[in-house]
């Protein structure tokens, strides 16, 4: 570990002069974990060019401070944007083609897909993004520069303050003045340590404008092919971002008996972190793909809920991030015929997808574009088939109360 870590990864078919799909995975881990090294090859071996890369994370890349006035509150985001740039200048070196790029990653990473999309930063550096489990209507955090009438939090309370919470964070390491001086003095990995849970962007106005599902809604996004979607049990990584049962329960407040009815599937608790998950990712995917209604290019949908057979009797559903490993897993006749199968369908959605900027193609369930009166997604169970209604009355509530939090910032 080192601060020469903004490095990139390539895999190419061949180094040609063939303009070749470009794939730019992009890492989750909580805003404080993960990296760039993952096993490209697999999608590089269908014939797209497949890059990461890393990015600055935790308080090195996320924070804002008042001592430091000038600096951008994101830079772990404009890092990412950096590296679009260079593929957009040197891709084709490689074999790809610098106007046909795909995004796409997972969690952490597809949050910051969606943070790209509704970016005008970003202008013009992708043509297709596909958000797993990225959230994008979940509250970020809010430095002294952000947009007036903010959004409140899940509460239903004033939005966190960035600098309040990067002074909380220091304060883990001194209880000296934190002066500029002090700041840049301070050793990097003790910095790092200050984030155990989940970390989160910063609406500070400029390298991140507001936070993305709300100028998707206000029509702010920008004009790509865009997939999103969620995993049935999204809820498996509460614990990981700190947050406990009765924090949730907290934050439904009143209607609590409402969501519990919706939920009735699931015991104690469990409805709690499964509705968790839903509000998190599953509702963040609905939200960015009925807002492309406002640009001329189309939405899909997609909702992961495979299971092996060998776990269906334990299995809650699929975890949090499993997409991922069925995506870029490579799979034998050691492995089960549903997950080989699967996986296969997986790739090839996305490498269509990537290469047209729409993910059907020939040996495939037709796959649907989504809108809000037809309410189309993609499942990916045992088999794969086009839904309608897939959680309906769930998001539905989830989401009235996701626009009360965000109402002052509508009004705005």
């Amino acid at each position: 570990m080192s601060e020469d870590c903004l490095t990139l990864n390539v895999w190419t078919p061949a180094i040609d002069d063939n303009k070749r799909p470009v794939m730019v995975y992009i890492h989750g881990g909580g805003f404080r974990t993960g990296s760039g090294n993952i096993p490209g090859e697999v999608l590089a071996e269908m014939g797209a060019v497949f890059v990461s890369m890393n990015y600055r994370l935790g308080a090195l890349g996320f924070f804002a401070h008042e001592a430091l006035p000038g600096m951008e509150a994101n830079p772990g985001l404009l890092d990412v944007i950096m590296s679009l740039e260079w593929i957009n200048s040197n891709i084709e070196q490689f074999g790809g083609d610098p106007e046909n790029v795909t995004i796409f990653g997972i969690s952490a990473g597809g949050a910051i897909v969606n943070l790209l999309a509704t970016n005008d930063k970003a202008t013009g550096l992708f043509q297709h993004a596909i958000a797993q489990s990225g959230y994008a209507a979940w509250p970020l955090h809010r430095s002294n520069t952000a947009p007036s009438a903010a959004p409140m939090n899940t509460n239903k309370d004033k939005a966190i303050d960035a600098e309040q919470h990067a002074n909380k964070l220091i304060a883990k390491i001194t209880d000296a003045p934190q002066t500029k001086e002090l700041l840049y003095g301070l050793d990097g990995h003790e910095i790092v340590s200050t984030v155990t849970t989940f970390h989160v962007p910063i609406v500070d106005g400029s390298s991140i404008e507001e936070e993305p599902a709300i100028r998707a809604i206000r029509g702010q996004q920008l004009d790509i092919s865009y997939m999103s979607g969620g995993n049935s049990f999204d809820g498996s990584s509460m614990a990981g971002g700190g947050i406990t049962i009765p924090d949730f329960m907290q934050e439904i407040g009143s209607d609590a008996d409402e969501a519990r009815a919706l939920y009735s599937d699931d015991g104690d608790d469990l409805w709690l972190t499964r509705m968790w998950g839903d509000n998190r990712y599953v509702l963040s995917a609905r939200i960015l793909a009925e807002s492309m209604k406002h640009k001329s290019s189309d939405a899909w949908l997609i909702y992961t809920d495979f299971v092996e057979e060998k776990d269906k009797q334990t299995s809650l559903g699929t975890y949090h991030g499993m997409d991922g490993y069925y995506l870029l897993g490579r799979y034998t006749e050691e492995n089960s015929v549903a997950l080989r199968a699967l996986s296969s369908d997986f790739k090839q959605y996305w490498f269509n997808f990537a290469s047209t900027g729409n993910p059907n193609g020939e040996g495939l369930p037709e796959w649907p574009t989504y809108d809000r009166q037809s309410d189309n997604w993609m499942v990916f169970s045992d088999v794969r088939e086009a839904k309608s209604g897939v959680l309906t009355k769930k998001l539905d509530f989830s989401e009235s109360r996701y626009l009360q939090r965000i109402a002052p910032a509508l009004a705005r």
